[in-house]
């Protein structure tokens, strides 16, 4: 039996009435000075800073009291605080946003580890509209604090999903050096690159002595002293995603605060762009995913593999792929039935899940349609009639001609299922195609389940958030993705994948309309995914002027 409410009760009421005290701490500063009465033996076992601080090398004693003076926190930080350390409590419901981020300075200095984790938990759960309207301030107060990385990490990737909140601030040229580079090397930060620069100068302008915004004005030790406060930044900028006429209208004019290697190479770039340039070329800042399950990082890692890319992308290139959300289950249910109901004919897909307890995120992309197909869907035995071979026309054509579907199976060799872990480690993935000797079983459909790869390598069959309901049984893929063989999720999403660059709906409409007038069963080489790639597969020898080959298999559901 536990009986911490009396314990932190009574160890409350020493503060206001304990004649005992051996310690007294005067908190804030001129008329709003406070003085508290303490203990010894509380504050040493609650807090390192006054286990040191009440040392016989440090502290000192007047009429037999110690005496400690804290102007830098007023006096109703304090109270919070000892509330803290000797009740265990800490009512922060009634606080304004002020005087918590206050608290959370005074909880670093004091070295009151828990209180200062509860503090940057209610400040994002319960604060969230404050901390938009103070990111500046905020940022200035956790970005020197070491054991604030929660908070400082949250209003970083705050900004990166809607950097409007900081460059439209009022504050914004306010921000502090340090916060801005922190930002700059965020490859997550969801604006165009030509945004960044002009806010980067907007915030050099806005420096004291402040420069004249008119750039005819400029001295050339004006130039020289652009150049000295934006020297952390100006590598930072990822001008080769700048287009060749912003560059031109927009950068170009300040080309003197740029080392001169730089400018050259940038007008290289533009102007012959197969020749080699000198200087590090970043990589394009990531596009945004609306997900509650992974990150931007994440989403850019699983482009890499839809292009075949093994691994972390560092080209310069944009990720050309946008993720539209078709399904949440928290939103949308997690049966069968809603997912084909959204799912079902759009081509390819992506589906990431979280399983229950052990918040591991694992998924698959598939090239192909799922439909709620009714035949023998429901034997446990297919028939695949691969009859002939079919050149795709088009980026997005692909999915219509890398596939035979005969039955709830569906053949292609782009198909994969991954792990990312907790995804808390983006590098700590598993990646697993369908083996070339399995393309046959890649993808299965059945108005009965939820999205299905191989004859169990990756399984939901209905309310996917009911225990046992999921499961992973390798068999077809390249490696088994995770050890729960049975589980149930907490969340899945689903989405559909397009090509940024994709052919406009009426190219696709002909080409529908075209393939709607053969009627004969088509397959492609098995290379071709959403975009082109030099990672080239084997393709699958034409079909056409043979005999067909009915090859019947086991589904094992």
């Amino acid at each position: 039996m536990e009986f911490f409410e009396g314990l932190s009760k009574d160890f409350n009421s020493l503060l206001k009435e304990s004649d005992d005290y051996d310690v007294i701490i005067y908190a804030d500063k001129d008329s709003n000075v406070q003085k508290f009465h303490a203990h010894t033996v509380i504050l040493r076992a609650r807090s390192r800073y006054f286990r040191r601080a009440l040392s016989r090398d440090w502290a000192k004693k007047e009429n037999g009291v110690f005496v400690f003076k804290k102007p830098n926190i007023t006096a109703q930080v304090f109270e919070v605080v000892l509330k803290y350390i000797y009740g265990g409590t800490a009512d922060l419901q009634e606080q304004s946003g002020n005087v918590i981020l206050s608290l959370l300075t005074a909880s670093d200095e004091l070295n009151l580890g828990e209180l200062i984790k509860y503090t940057q938990e209610h400040l994002i759960h319960q604060k969230l509209s404050w901390l938009q309207e103070n990111l500046v301030q905020v940022l200035h107060t956790v970005s020197c604090l070491e054991d604030c990385k929660t908070l400082r990490e949250f209003c970083l990737e705050m900004i990166c999903q809607d950097p409007r909140f900081l460059f439209r601030s009022e504050n914004f040229c306010t921000l502090d050096e340090s916060v801005l580079v922190l930002l700059l090397q965020r490859d997550d930060l969801q604006i165009d690159e030509i945004e960044v620069w002009e806010n980067v100068i907007k915030w050099g302008l806005a420096q004291d002595p402040p420069l004249d915004s008119d750039l005819s004005r400029w001295t050339d030790d004006d130039f020289k002293t652009m150049q000295s406060r934006l020297s952390r930044c100006i590598s930072l900028i990822r001008y080769f995603q700048i287009s060749p006429a912003d560059f031109c209208d927009r950068v170009r004019p300040y080309a003197k605060i740029l080392p001169e290697d730089l400018h050259e190479d940038i007008l290289r770039f533009h102007l012959k762009s197969s020749q080699q340039v000198r200087s590090v070329i970043l990589p394009a800042r990531i596009q945004g995913i609306d997900s509650n399950i992974i990150k931007p990082r994440h989403a850019a890692l699983i482009a890499c593999w839809i292009d075949r890319k093994e691994g972390n992308s560092s080209t310069c290139e944009r990720i050309r792929y946008e993720f539209k959300l078709l399904l949440r289950g928290s939103r949308d249910g997690f049966t069968a039935a809603a997912f084909h109901n959204r799912c079902d004919n759009q081509v390819p897909t992506l589906i990431l899940m979280k399983i229950q307890n052990t918040g591991e995120i694992i998924g698959g992309y598939n090239p192909t349609s799922w439909r709620r197909t009714s035949m023998n869907s429901d034997s446990g035995y297919f028939q695949s009639t691969p009859w002939g071979h079919h050149q795709r026309k088009s980026a997005l054509s692909f999915a219509r001609y890398s596939q035979y579907e005969l039955g709830p199976f569906q053949t292609t060799s782009e198909s994969f299922i991954f792990s990312l872990g907790d995804g808390k480690k983006v590098e700590d993935f598993v990646l697993s195609r369908i083996t070339r000797e399995n393309m046959c079983s890649a993808v299965y459909s059945s108005p009965r389940l939820g999205p299905c790869f191989g004859r169990g390598d990756l399984k939901m069959t209905d309310h996917f958030n009911a225990p046992g309901k999921c499961s992973c049984e390798w068999r077809d893929y390249e490696r088994e993705i995770t050890d729960s063989e049975v589980f149930a999720v907490e969340e899945y999403e689903v989405f559909h994948i397009t090509d940024r660059g994709s052919l406009s709906s009426s190219v696709l409409s002909d080409e529908s309309h075209e393939l709607s007038e053969d009627k004969t069963p088509i397959m492609t080489s098995s290379n071709h995914t959403l975009a082109s790639t030099s990672s080239a597969q084997p393709s699958v020898p034409s079909m056409q002027n043979r005999t067909p080959d009915f090859t019947t298999y086991h589904t094992g559901w």
